[in-house]
């Protein structure tokens, strides 16, 4: 089996990069939260997929490093398999300004003992996750707003009046009166969120569950109702995710909203998100 292979470019420095790639501090805000680690070669750590423990325990081996260039460890699930792999992370900079980084994984198939969890599209979608996501969002300084929100009704109708072309646009008006959207709901497909005049941003449904859950990435703006090309600034921010989780209470649903956002607009979310939140608590409840 060919080795994994995913890449993206950051518009920062490298040894900010390498910060994060091998400070445990750092490492637990955008990564994992990682147990004895030490920078030195043959040095062990382990972690689990959440801070306060999980199903997989991950336990590396430090095997090459390069300060500032190449950071390259063993990958093994000792708690489901007897399989061994490698990850090496790779550091290029054009600049001071835009650094590349290169995340090769190899041996994947020796997880074949492991089930499901552990197939190679697995861990595709997650380190892109993590470095066209995660690690991008640290490093460009996009934090992560959390809403909450307790609704006295049935998941299916908060899920109705969130998504529906004309109830959508009453629960929005927080941010601006009159939003709408173009295009349909269903995963996979690309959206269109718009102003009245013609502005927005386009998005692409990444997960949808209906009545249950919703995740946007966000792309790229739009004028005039057409998508803007990507620029620098753009780039920064583009994949960016908004999520939306029903979950079913006594009373009705509580609301969970994930929001990756850019800081400069820190004040403005934490103001307007609250607002349409109670919106769509009072359109849903009656």
């Amino acid at each position: 089996m060919e080795p994994l292979v995913v890449s993206h470019t950051y518009q920062t420095s490298p040894d900010k990069v390498w910060d994060a790639l091998t400070k445990p501090a750092e490492m637990k805000i955008w990564y994992f939260s990682v147990q004895n680690f030490v920078l030195e070669e043959k040095a062990v750590f382990t972690f689990y997929e959440v801070e306060t423990g999980g199903s997989f325990l991950h336990s590396c081996k430090i095997l090459n490093i390069v300060p500032l260039q190449i950071f390259e460890h063993t990958w093994e699930h000792p708690s489901h398999s007897k399989g061994k792999s490698v990850v090496k992370w790779e550091i290029s900079a054009k600049n001071e300004e835009e650094t590349t980084v290169t995340l090769t994984h190899t041996g994947i198939e020796n997880f074949a003992d492991a089930g499901p969890a552990f197939l190679p599209e697995n861990f595709l979608m997650g380190w892109n996750h993590i470095l066209k996501v995660s690690l991008r969002n640290y490093l460009h300084g996009i934090e992560k707003l959390v809403f909450e929100i307790d609704i006295n009704a049935p998941r299916e109708k908060v899920w109705q009046v969130l998504w529906g072309k004309e109830t959508y646009g009453e629960w929005t008006k927080a941010f601006i009166d009159g939003s709408y959207f173009e295009g349909e709901i269903e995963q996979g497909k690309r959206v269109h969120l718009l102003s009245p005049s013609g502005e927005g941003m386009y998005s692409d449904v990444v997960v949808l569950k209906e009545n249950e859950q919703l995740i946007f990435s966000h792309i790229g703006y739009l004028k005039d109702k057409k998508e803007l090309p990507l620029d620098k600034d753009m780039e920064a921010w583009t994949g960016s995710q908004e999520g939306y989780e029903l979950t079913e209470t006594p009373s009705g649903t509580h609301l969970r909203l994930e929001l990756d956002n850019q800081k400069e607009f820190h004040d403005e979310m934490n103001k307007k998100f609250p607002l349409a939140l109670r919106d769509l608590k009072r359109i849903a409840e009656a």
